[in-house]
Parts: structure tokens; C-alpha cells; sequence
């Protein structure tokens, strides 16, 4: 006899739907994150990455032939790659917000939860962010999840525009369910 299962899928699924997309967001976004100072200069870059292109473009030509590709070849595609997303950790810094879906409230967790009312706060927070997370030498980055709930009827026009004049200053961007990456509500 077959059984239901006792605890539903979705309390797993859901989490890790959420992350994916704050990863994909994060990758999105990779391309427009500044340098940082002390790491490596756009001329650099844009050589270890055309040098990627390269190689990338020889292993796909050699795959298809059948001419197996050297170890060397390989490793050294793979550090290329380990390369650039070391980079990108290094150089940015992320703290995810969240919308209440009940009141419209913005606030984080740190581990407990802690509500922005205002400017003040926005700002508390800013700096805490550079000065505890050692930031001064990245770039800050604030992702603002709308609730899950999409039946919620927040964040309301002024709530988002005032959230916008929060955070003026550092970049920041909006995670909100159902409407794909890189596109407004």
C-alpha cells in the first residue's frame, strides 16, 4: 500500500526556490558591480576573461572531433573560472531585507528580526554594514525581498519609493516573486 508522505515537499522546495533566485539575481548583477580597490584593473580582467573565451572555444572545438582535451587545458579553464568568482566574493557584499506581508514593514535579520522604520535606521545600517562586515573594501549590495505571499498588497507606491530614498546611496535591488529577473513589479 502506498503512503502520503508525512511532511510536505514544498517546506523544502520553497527555501531553495528562494536562494536560486538570490544566486541568479547575484549573477546578474556580477557584470555591473565596480572594482574594488586593490583588486585586479578592468584592462586585467577583460584579459583573463577573453583568455576564458579562448579556451572555452578550443575545448568546444576539439569535443565534437573527438581529439580529447590535454589535463592542462581543462585545469586551467577551471582556474580561470575559480578565478572569477573569487573575485566577485571578494568584491561584494550582500544583505538581503524583507517586506513584511502583513504590514509592509522592511526589516533583516541579525539573527533576529530587526525592523528599518526610517532614514535613521537605513543609515544605522549602512554603517554597521561597512564597518562590521569590513565593507570599506567592497561594495555593498541590498536585495529587498517582496513577500512570498503574492495576494500581499505591499509594498505600497510610497513604501517603495520611500525604501528607494532609504538606500540612495548603495545599490540596490528588489527580488519580487513571479516577476523574472531583471524586470520592475
Amino acid at each position: 500500500m502506498i503512503l502520503m508522505p508525512h511532511r510536505s515537499v514544498t517546506r523544502f522546495f520553497v527555501p531553495m526556490i528562494d536562494v536560486l533566485t538570490l544566486l541568479f539575481c547575484i549573477y546578474l548583477l556580477m557584470p555591473m558591480v565596480a572594482d574594488a580597490p586593490g583588486s585586479e584593473t578592468e584592462p586585467q580582467r577583460l584579459a583573463r576573461e577573453e583568455r576564458l573565451r579562448n579556451l572555452e572555444k578550443e575545448l568546444a572545438h576539439r569535443e565534437p572531433f573527438g581529439a580529447g582535451v590535454p589535463a592542462q587545458l581543462r585545469e586551467e579553464i577551471d582556474r580561470l573560472r575559480r578565478e572569477k568568482i573569487e573575485t566577485l566574493q571578494k568584491r561584494l557584499w550582500v544583505r538581503v531585507l524583507e517586506i513584511d506581508d502583513k504590514t509592509g514593514k522592511l526589516y533583516y535579520r541579525n539573527p533576529e528580526r530587526v525592523e528599518t522604520r526610517d532614514q535613521a535606521d537605513a543609515n544605522k545600517l549602512i554603517d554597521l554594514d561597512r564597518v562590521q562586515q569590513g565593507v570599506a573594501k567592497r561594495d555593498l549590495y541590498y536585495l529587498i525581498l517582496y513577500p512570498r505571499d503574492r495576494s500581499s498588497p505591499y509594498p505600497t507606491r510610497e513604501q517603495r519609493q520611500r525604501y528607494d530614498r532609504w538606500f540612495q546611496g548603495v545599490a540596490l535591488g528588489y527580488d519580487v516573486p513571479g516577476a523574472g529577473p531583471g524586470r520592475e513589479p
